[in-house]
Order: C-alpha cells, then structure tokens, then sequence
C-alpha cells in the first residue's frame, strides 16, 4: 500500500516541529510554564577603572576579594598599590598623575584594617586596551613588600585596633626604646579620659621551654603595660597575659619567623 505523499509530508512537518520544541525545551528548560534560568554574571572582586576615572568601580565581590588581598600579605608586610594610566587619559587630580589618583582611591579602600603606614603608592604609564567609552578595566597592580629586620631590631606594626610590637631576641626591654615610648604616649594622649581599655599579651618564639617562655612573653606584656601605667593609664584598665610560644604567627624555622613571634600584641577596647 502507498502512503500518500501529502501524508508523508504532514508527518515530516509534524516531527520537525516536535523535534525543534524537544531540543528548545532541553536548551532554555523552559517549557511547560517555566521561564529560563537568569544568566548568572561572574563577577571577581577586582577594582576597574573607565577611561579618565580616578575612583573605581567596585561589585558585589569586592569585600571578599580585598580579604584575600590582605590575607596574603604577612605580620608588618607593606602594601605597594600602583596605578597604571594611559598617554592619552586626563587627570583633574590634584595627584602627580592619575595613576597615583587611582592609588590614592585604592589607598582609602584597604582602611581599615590595613593602616596608612604600610601602605606604599606609586603610578605608572602602560599601553594596553583600555580606550574611550569602553568598558572598565583592571589599573592598578598590587604586590606585598616584605618586613625584613635584623635579629638585634624591634619593630611596631599597626592593624586597627591591635598594635604589634617585636622583640629582640630572649628581650624584655622593649621600654628602653624611645621609638615605643613616644608611640604608647601618643595612644595614653589619646586614650587618658576615654572608658578604653587595653589588652596586652606577650609572645615568644619556641626557643626554651614552655614554662620559661610563657614567663619570658608575660615579662614582655608588662613592659609594655608598664609604660601605659606610667604615663597615667590606671592598672585597673589593663588586662596582662602571655601565651609564650602557643600562637606563632610565622614559622619558627626561620630567624625571620623566629622575631616575627617574638612580639607583644596591644589591643585597645573602645568601651
């Protein structure tokens, strides 16, 4: 029996039909009522800049990015922020260039908790795709400068709240340093009449013993405690302790990492 061409043709239309509505269906899952699933943007965090623009753009990732940033850079490391522009950019800035404007604006975002003082700026000139009404783009590089001291040095390193003072090796005597001195007098000028309060705690690298280091980091906690009293800060106000060479924050198989442990951490709580 021949089947009638019309009817060939019918069901070529009506499998071509199904076919495209099954594929469609597969492609968008959007059939029987549903609507398709909204394109998802992936956004990473990095600040970018338009043609001309001082300020960045920012999304919605840009705090967990700049958490990463900051977490890879190590105990008293400087930030260097470097603004790139391009020959052709204008700069209304008040800044040397309008790299530098865009470091400057980068600067504000890293505070807090990274202080003013281990942040380093610079700019620089570069040829890239950036153009004129398109879209914007990455200008700014960052690159973390490590802290590096000699055994015999101390150091004060500032983050937020916490202020962070190193100690020579098997050391107590952290209040013979004038640069300590002036900088605990600064925060007793600033603190005398508040309801703040201070927590000092002392720390050791894990030469010794564990009993002789949580005696050599309370040692340190007070001597930093003691220049806070002396300059008119009530005892009352002070909580002291030492957790010797339990919280390393550095390796203890480097002499680098050896002095970044050997520290005492002042938190001052604003009441």
């Amino acid at each position: 029996m021949r089947i009638p061409f019309w009817l060939i043709m019918l069901l070529f239309v009506g499998y071509t039909i199904w076919a495209v509505r099954f594929w469609h269906c597969q492609q968008c899952e959007c059939c029987d009522g549903q609507q398709p699933p909204e394109e998802t943007v992936q956004t990473s965090g990095v600040p970018l800049f338009k043609w001309n623009a001082a300020a960045p753009e920012l999304d919605a990732n840009f705090e967990a990015w700049k958490k990463d940033l900051l977490a890879r850079g190590g105990q008293g490391d400087t930030l260097l922020i470097t603004g790139l522009y391009r020959a052709g950019e204008s700069d209304s800035s008040q800044a040397a260039n309008l790299g530098m404007a865009r470091a400057e604006a980068l600067k504000a975002l890293m505070m807090p908790p990274l202080p003013e003082s281990r942040i380093h700026l610079a700019g620089q000139a570069v040829e890239d795709s950036l153009i004129a009404d398109g879209p914007a783009r990455e200008s700014a590089t960052f690159s973390w400068l490590k802290m590096v001291l000699a055994q015999e040095e101390g150091a004060i390193i500032e983050s937020d709240n916490d202020v962070t003072f190193l100690f020579p090796f098997n050391s107590t005597e952290k209040d013979k340093n004038p640069e300590v001195d002036a900088y605990l007098k600064k925060l007793v000028d600033k603190h005398r009449d508040s309801k703040a309060t201070f927590i000092v705690v002392g720390h050791t690298d894990d030469v010794g013993e564990p009993a002789d280091n949580i005696k050599l980091g309370m040692g340190r906690a007070k001597s930093i405690a003691k220049i806070l009293t002396d300059n008119g800060i009530d005892a009352s106000r002070i909580q002291v302790d030492s957790k010797g060479e339990a919280e390393p924050v550095a390796s203890n198989e480097t002499d680098d990492g050896r002095h970044q442990n050997r520290r005492v951490v002042l938190t001052t709580v604003n009441n």
